[in-house]
């Protein structure tokens, strides 16, 4: 995430879906992830539940699998009884980035930010782009500095995608401002909020 591996997920026609598809999986990958376990445990999901999470279809569900798979970002071990598959973060960054991603509580029925965020709209990749980015960056208290030229070159978004990504990250409630601009003149200093 924070060396530009964001920049495989697409905006343009004929990947936007799939795109979306697998950010929203990867999200409800990592706030699936039991608090306890180590990196690289098991995280063990049906189509079903990631289905209620995160608002996605089983086409899409599958089609996000593939793209995380391609990109080196999950494993995956075969399918179990009930269409239940045993996934695992991977990739140079896989224990730390995202592992402070603030989320409300384990065992929630959904994921409302992610239901908000169809696979329909570019400017909803760009939203979960910018969310990851932030998350990978994050400290332990939850802040994150957002440079927006840095953001810009990590998600192959323009600045102002960035800047419009970060106005609806905050109308979802997934960031607010921590305190004034910080320097240089195009950075921010955020606080990332549960993803509910």
């Amino acid at each position: 995430m924070r060396e530009g591996g964001l920049r495989a997920f697409r905006a343009d026609a004929g990947h936007v879906g799939r795109s979306i598809a697998a950010l929203k999986l990867y999200l409800t990958l990592v706030v699936s992830q039991d608090e306890r376990s180590a990196p690289g445990d098991p995280i063990v999901l049906s189509y079903e539940r990631i289905a209620a999470l995160s608002g996605l279809s089983d086409p899409l569900i599958c089609s996000g699998k593939k793209a995380l798979l391609d990109q080196g970002l999950v494993a995956t071990s075969s399918e179990r009884q009930g269409r239940t598959i045993v996934y695992r973060l991977c990739g140079p960054h896989a224990a730390t980035d995202l592992a402070l991603l603030p989320h409300g509580p384990r065992g929630a029925e959904r994921i409302a930010a992610l239901h908000a965020l169809t696979c329909r709209k570019a400017p909803n990749l760009a939203v979960l782009k910018l969310g990851l980015l932030l998350g990978a960056g994050a400290d332990a208290a939850g802040l994150a500095a957002l440079d927006i030229d840095s953001a810009a070159d990590l998600t192959s978004l323009s600045h102002v995608k960035v800047v419009a990504a970060l106005a609806a990250a905050q109308d979802l409630g997934l960031a607010a401002p921590a305190g004034d601009r910080m320097r240089p003149a195009d950075g921010r200093l955020l606080r990332l909020l549960p993803l509910r």
